[in-house]
């Protein structure tokens, strides 16, 4: 069973393949209301960036898309996707902080410049703390769960100095 679902997995990889068309997909389905859905997407979305040094392919998909997969990341964090999904969302920020941190913070920059993005509950100054803490805790993968679950906690209205 592993060995096929490795063999299908390479499809996905190859220099023929629409790894735009299937990352913008996978983006889409970040922000669906099905729990399991987004949780499997995360999990093929971290590996699929993992792969982004070692593919030409890959990383022109991710470098192309990456305003639109930042946009739709935040979207899910933020209400788009069930809460009890955020933490899944959380686990790509791990990858595109050592793969691109860069790009990474430039377009989280830009995109949360946006006022009452992700939503309205969301101040400008939770949205600066949020991104020098991404930044910043890149390495860690269990503090980077704990920042985004607190910045979705705000971004629904909840205020999340309770679970601090």
């Amino acid at each position: 069973s592993s060995g096929i679902n490795a063999e299908y997995g390479q499809i996905v990889y190859r220099r023929e393949s629409n790894c735009k068309a299937v990352l913008r997909a996978a983006m889409t389905a970040v922000t669906m209301q099905e729990y399991h859905t987004v949780k499997e997407v995360s999990r093929w979305l971290v590996e699929f960036v993992g792969h982004y040094p070692n593919s030409s392919t890959v990383e022109e998909a991710i470098t192309s898309q990456f305003t639109f997969l930042i946009t739709e990341l935040l979207r899910g964090i933020g209400t788009a996707s069930p809460s009890s999904t955020v933490e899944f969302l959380g686990d790509l920020f791990n990858p595109l902080c050592r793969m691109c941190p860069d790009q990474l913070g430039e377009t989280l920059r830009a995109t949360l410049a946006t006022e009452n993005f992700p939503t309205k509950h969301i101040t400008r100054k939770s949205k600066d703390l949020f991104i020098q803490s991404i930044l910043k805790s890149s390495h860690q993968k269990r503090r980077l769960k704990v920042i985004v679950k607190e910045f979705s906690l705000e971004c629904r209205g909840y205020n999340n100095q309770a679970i601090r």
